[in-house]
Order: structure tokens, then C-alpha cells, then sequence
């Protein structure tokens, strides 16, 4: 259950965040789901498990301290936004592209 809802409290936030971006630059909210999706991969990627190939220094004395707060799930959450705004983007734009 407290997965779900961290998904979908992730979910609710990049669409916000979108929303809100999207009245502050007067822009269509299509436009900006892509950028606010890699914004939310960029934000929760340091503090994730995934992650841990891409760092150059170990963590081995610290790792049951990390990932306490975030998990796995917001990652996840985003990845999945992201994915919906390329397709949502690509069907909106489809005259663009083909």
C-alpha cells in the first residue's frame, strides 16, 4: 500500500510541477511534460539504489543508511512519466513526425 502511494504521490507531484510550470512560462502543458519528467528522473536518481552503477566512489560502510527515504518507487514513478510524456508528446506532434 505505501508503495502505491508513493507512486502516486511521485505521479502527482511531476503533474503539478508541469501544471505550474506551465502557467508560469504561459507554455502548453504538453510541451513541458518531457523536461519536467527528466527533471524528476534527475532529482530522484542520486538518492536511488538504481543509480549506484554510475557512482565512481563505494558506499559499502553507509549503504544500509541510504535509500531510507525514497526507495526505489519515485524512480520508477518517473521513469513511467517520462515514457508517458514521449508517447503523449509523440501523439500530439504526430503531423510533426511523420
Amino acid at each position: 500500500m505505501n508503495r502505491i502511494l508513493a507512486f502516486l504521490a511521485t505521479l502527482s507531484i511531476l503533474m503539478a510541477l508541469n501544471f505550474g510550470a506551465a502557467l508560469l512560462f504561459h507554455a502548453n502543458i504538453i510541451d513541458l511534460t518531457f523536461p519536467v519528467g527528466m527533471i524528476g528522473i534527475l532529482v530522484t536518481a542520486p538518492n536511488n539504489p538504481m543509480t549506484d552503477l554510475f557512482n565512481s566512489q563505494t558506499y559499502m560502510e553507509i549503504e544500509g543508511k541510504r535509500h531510507i527515504k525514497f526507495g526505489k518507487i519515485p524512480i520508477y514513478a518517473s521513469i513511467a512519466y517520462t515514457l508517458f510524456a514521449i508517447i503523449i508528446t509523440f501523439f500530439y506532434y504526430k503531423s510533426y513526425f511523420l
